[in-house]
């Protein structure tokens, strides 16, 4: 060995030794830091990294389906937006499905009672908005508000005829699916199918109730604003007139 050879790796070792006490304290900088200094630590944005989640299959859309107990429009309209979604997506590899499906009939029956259902929660939330525009009883005092109850009635009538495809939907999965004699542990889902094939629940008859009532109520209104045709007009519209 060379005479210089030992002197050569101590100081290579030392230089080695002074860089990884450099890193060490350059690590520790960066993870002791200042929140409202220029550094950010990487546990700060790693775990958004790794736990991001995208939907992608119907139970995954269906899933971001939440009604509270009070609600206002946009949260119905959402909720119909990610259904509508559902409708068009693939299913989940039977693995991760909602309920254990043993067999290709009890699959077959599974996918045709979401879709059951997923009809269903579309048409209730049709229904819910129809409800926000419609009025229970038109009082004399109400025509004081005439061209709006017109104008009211008008949105709350479109949003039950929309309603009406989505139950014709619902009845067609249901039968479908009642054609497999295996119950599925799905909740109240296969209650509503039975309640559905064995006529028991009946949205069809429950609309048409509803728009039936509408009409008498627009009746009311039409032939008050016949009667006093300047009142066609906002409410504020109308103050400015007189003032």
């Amino acid at each position: 060995m060379k005479q210089g050879t030992p002197i050569l790796l101590f100081l290579l070792l030392t230089l080695f030794s002074v860089s990884l006490r450099a890193w060490e304290t350059d690590i520790d900088y960066n993870y002791e830091y200042e929140k409202n200094g220029p550094y950010t630590k990487f546990s700060d944005w790693v775990p958004y990294k790794l736990h991001k989640w995208e939907p992608k299959y119907l139970e995954d859309f269906y899933e971001l389906y939440n009604l509270k107990q009070h609600y206002n429009d946009n949260e119905l309209r959402k909720n119909i937006y990610w259904l509508k979604i559902a409708l068009n997506k693939r299913f989940r590899h039977p693995k991760h499905a909602l309920c254990e499906t043993k067999t290709e009939q009890a699959y077959y029956k599974y996918r045709n009672l979401m879709f059951m259902h997923i009809n269903i929660q579309i048409m209730r939330s049709y229904m819910r908005l129809a409800s926000k525009f419609d009025k229970r009883h038109v009082y004399f005092y109400n025509l004081d508000f005439a061209h709006e109850l017109k104008e009211s009635f008008g949105v709350a009538e479109s949003f039950y005829k929309e309603a009406i495809p989505y139950w014709e939907k619902a009845k067609e999965y249901a039968d479908k699916a009642n054609e497999v004699p295996v119950d599925l542990d799905l909740g109240t889902i296969e209650t509503e199918r039975y309640e559905i094939v064995t006529g028991k629940l009946d949205f069809g008859h429950i609309i048409e109730t509803h728009l039936d009532r509408l009409e008498g109520k627009q009746k009311i209104v039409a032939e008050y604003l016949a009667k006093y045709p300047e009142a066609d007009a906002k409410a504020l519209d109308l103050i400015d007139r007189q003032n």
